[in-house]
């Protein structure tokens, strides 16, 4: 593979009045791995776009070496037409012929799905669809945006044989720690104090550490620095003070103390020049830490939600009969392959989607949420603070907990990034008081610092949890009682 390079060099973009990025440098080079991190709206899928050519800078320069450089984008959800099948879309994505896209597609287990409408895909299945994307790709720079979402195990392990195989070079955004830590050498953070780029040797696990460190050795520094201008400050006060003292003692008593004032004024210039040399060292910026708080309102009865029999239909596809016992404090895991019916389950489950057949029963005092893969309770034209229950000013302050400030609840709700919409979702859980939260991929969208705290939230919750997720790391850290297997 040839030689090639793509520098940006002070970057500069801005969205309406707030900067994005701001004099923002970076090279990828041939064999370069690299995981781009950072809060949501810090202008990640920006920097991608920037790389790929698909934006222009409003100052700074993109240069590719050699022009003719091939860059591949895989955007956070399939670009795809209206009407447009699976098969349209990979061959209009990737110009690979049909053989190629057929036996692609076999291996991802969506060989029934070739002339089915993107549209119509379960979110598990539309994800396969992106990776065969990526997989049938040809490229000298591959840009990744998220390229883990909604996929399964089996999906997440053929990403990471492509990634490896790759010889050219992967820019990726991903809030897959694993997958970070399996598949880049080199972390970019999009910093928010100041808007621009700062890069890290290792994969995630070195950059937590390292940035760690970084952080205690910055207010290390600056305590140190603001100790010592004290100090210089002191001294040249108790200076500025004998001077004046020495300067009218001598107009009494002559030439000797004349002197002397003459050498206590010169070490007060040199006190100032050396509070002048110090200069400042500013702290570390400090972001606003999203604040996660989920509390059910009510105990309720040991049993939460029954299945007998229960049978479910979406289309073609059906799922049961089966029989299921959800109980208080359980931790369930949903876990199998793309399209084996683990959303439509938590559906059943939460008494979102109607069974076919069967039962379902619901235990005293049980109060369900549900955290639905789509994120679709939002999708509507009101500003969000009046599409979300109750009054308007509670609204505001729960809302503010989440991250969602003035600007964000006084928009239409449906103009909602997937990640805001995901927050806004888990307030209107927060404010149910759910003493069982059912979560289908809940990290989807959210940043690294998000799902931090989600974590953290789902560690102290005494309440009932479902969940769908092939965040290994989330898993891992919610310590599942009973795994469900699909």
């Amino acid at each position: 593979m040839r030689s090639h390079s793509i520098s940006l060099t002070g970057v500069t973009v801005s969205r309406g009045a707030v900067e994005v990025l701001s004099a923002a440098t970076l090279v990828v080079g041939r064999g370069h791995r690299i995981g781009v991190v950072g809060p949501n709206g810090a202008g990640k899928t920006t920097l991608l776009r920037l790389i790929t050519g698909l934006e222009a800078p409003e100052r700074g320069s993109v240069r590719r070496i050699p022009p003719d450089l091939r860059v591949g984008y895989l955007a956070q959800e399939a670009d795809a037409r209206a009407g447009e099948t699976v098969s349209s879309y990979l061959e209009r994505r990737t110009l690979a012929g049909q053989t190629r896209i057929a036996t692609t597609v076999a291996e991802l287990g969506l060989s029934g799905r070739m002339n089915n409408s993107l549209q119509g895909l379960s979110g598990g299945q539309a994800a396969r669809v992106r990776l065969a994307a990526v997989l049938l790709s040809r490229f000298d720079v591959y840009c990744l945006d998220e390229p883990t979402n909604d996929l399964d195990f089996d999906g997440l392990d053929r990403l990471d044989r492509f990634v490896e195989g790759v010889r050219g070079s992967i820019v990726v955004v991903s809030h897959d720690r694993a997958f970070l830590d399996r598949n880049v050498s080199r972390i970019v953070e999009l910093e928010q104090g100041t808007r621009g780029l700062r890069e890290w040797r290792g994969g995630w696990s070195e950059y937590e550490q390292a940035r760690e460190r970084a952080r205690q050795l910055q207010y290390r520094r600056h305590s140190d620095t603001e100790e010592r201008r004290r100090e210089l400050e002191a001294l040249s006060r108790e200076r500025r003070q004998q001077a004046r003292g020495g300067a009218s003692l001598g107009k009494r008593t002559g030439g000797a103390d004349r002197r002397a004032t003459k050498a206590l004024r010169s070490k007060v210039r040199q006190a100032e020049r050396a509070l002048e040399r110090l200069g400042p060292i500013e702290k570390p910026f400090e972001p606003w830490r999203l604040r996660i708080e989920l509390e059910p309102a009510a105990r309720g009865s040991n049993l939460l939600v029954r299945l007998e029999q229960a049978v479910v239909k979406r289309g073609t596809f059906r799922l049961g009969p089966l029989d299921f016992e959800l109980c208080r404090g359980e931790r369930v895991a949903i876990t199998g392959r793309n399209g084996s019916g683990k959303s439509t389950l938590l559906g059943a489950i939460a008494g979102s989607l109607p069974l076919t057949t069967g039962r379902r029963e619901l235990g005293r005092g049980a109060i369900l949420g549900e955290l639905e893969q789509v994120r679709a309770t939002f999708a509507v034209d009101e500003p969000l603070v009046e599409a979300f229950p109750g009054p308007v000013e509670t609204s505001r302050t729960l809302l503010a907990k989440f991250g969602l400030g003035a600007d964000d609840v006084l928009r239409p709700a449906r103009t909602l990034s997937p990640g805001e919409r995901t927050r806004a979702q888990l307030a209107l859980l927060s404010a149910r008081g759910v003493n069982c939260l059912m979560l289908d991929e809940p990290t989807n969208h959210l940043d690294l610092p998000a799902i931090e705290e989600l974590e953290a939230a789902l560690q102290g919750y005494p309440g009932a949890v479902m969940l769908i997720s092939h965040d290994r790391r989330l898993l891992e850290r919610l310590g599942p009682t009973r795994r469900v297997e699909l």
